[in-house]
Formats: C-alpha cells, sequence, structure tokens
C-alpha cells in the first residue's frame, strides 16, 4: 500500500509525458517510501524467545540529458537494517548506501521499449555486529546492469514498461570488515520482476 501511495504522488507531481525521468521498481526491493517489519518467534524448551525487526528503504532514479538524448545519470540511495534479539545475543547488520551512474538507452526515440546498458559505483557504510564483535567499514560496489523494456501504457502523467534486467555487482569490503569477516564479494541478479516509471 506504501509503495502505491508513494507513485500517487509522483504521478501527481509529474507535469508531462516527456519521459526524461525513470523510477524503478522491482521484485528484490519494494521498500521504496520504506518499511518496517516486526515480528517475534516464541521458543520451544529452552529455545529463547526471538524478536526481529527489518527496515528497508530504496530510492532509483534516473534522469535524462538534453544535450546527449540516449543518456541518463542515475542515482541509488539505499538503507538496509536488521537486528535479532534472542536470549542474551543480539545481531544487527545495517547497511546505508550512495551509487551512481550512467543509463543509456539504445532507442532514444523510443525508451519506453528500449534496450538498455548502465553502470554504477557507489559507497556502503556497513556495519555488523554479531554479538561478539562490532565491526565496520566503508564498501567500494561496482555494478553492471543490461536489459529491455517493453511499454505497458500510460496512466495519468505517467507511462509504465515491464523492463527485467541482468545485473552484475561487485563489492569490495573494507574497514574491520575486511580484516574481520569479508574480502569481497560478488551478486548476479536475474530481475523478472521489474517494471520502469517514465515521466
Amino acid at each position: 500500500m506504501k509503495i502505491l501511495v508513494f507513485l500517487a504522488a509522483l504521478l501527481c507531481v509529474a507535469a508531462a509525458r516527456a519521459q526524461d525521468r525513470i523510477v524503478s521498481v522491482d521484485a528484490f526491493q519494494l521498500g521504496y517510501t520504506s518499511g518496517f517489519v516486526f515480528k517475534n518467534d516464541t521458543g520451544k524448551g529452552s529455545t529463547k524467545d526471538r524478536d526481529e525487526n527489518n527496515f528497508k528503504l530504496n530510492l532509483n532514479f534516473a534522469q535524462k540529458l538534453a544535450q546527449y538524448p540516449q543518456l541518463m545519470l542515475k542515482g541509488v540511495a539505499r538503507i538496509d537494517r536488521s537486528h535479532v534479539e534472542q536470549g542474551s545475543t543480539d545481531t544487527t547488520n545495517s547497511t546505508w548506501a550512495l551509487s551512481a551512474g550512467v543509463l543509456l538507452n539504445l532507442d532514444s526515440s523510443n525508451i519506453k521499449n528500449s534496450m538498455f546498458v548502465g553502470s554504477q559505483v557507489g559507497l556502503e557504510w556497513q556495519t555488523i555486529d554479531d554479538g561478539a564483535k562490532d565491526k565496520s567499514g566503508v564498501n567500494v560496489t561496482l555494478g553492471a546492469e543490461a536489459g529491455k523494456r517493453w511499454d505497458m501504457g500510460s496512466y495519468s502523467v505517467a507511462n509504465i514498461s515491464y523492463a527485467p534486467t541482468l545485473e552484475l555487482l561487485y563489492r569490495r569490503y573494507g574497514g574491520n570488515i575486511r580484516d574481520t569477516f569479508y574480502t569481497s564479494g560478488t551478486e548476479l541478479r536475474f530481475n523478472i520482476l521489474k517494471f520502469d516509471i517514465l515521466f
């Protein structure tokens, strides 16, 4: 419901169908207006009760450049936080991330049906607390994506396109996280439930 309210607000403030801006929504990261989850599991026997809360915020935005009709600047802001309490053990993992990059639409005259490729670089401030250790560091991320949009029609002042993508992300961990937990990591995602809202 929060997503629908957020999208409705975007539709109200958009002034034209120029398709100069894109907001993306995908199944992996649905907390675009932010979302909270509170969970409680009652333990059986000697197992302790478990309380868990999660917070997620993700904003994904691209803006067309007037002098380069195929090119868009892209920005992503993300906050992920999870906290679990079970007996005397507390586990917290939080990430604050910002990334920026470019998105190249291969058909600038018909962006809503265009194939596209993109790349981005970002920074993450991550804290991992597993009860025994509390470590944090700044991670560097490099990402690349490729996909295709299929027009699903216009609604009010926006156009919706189905836009599945293949995404590759490399992460280099930093600080105490690199010294204690991980050095690097990769993610490969096939975002099959992804939609681009073009304004």
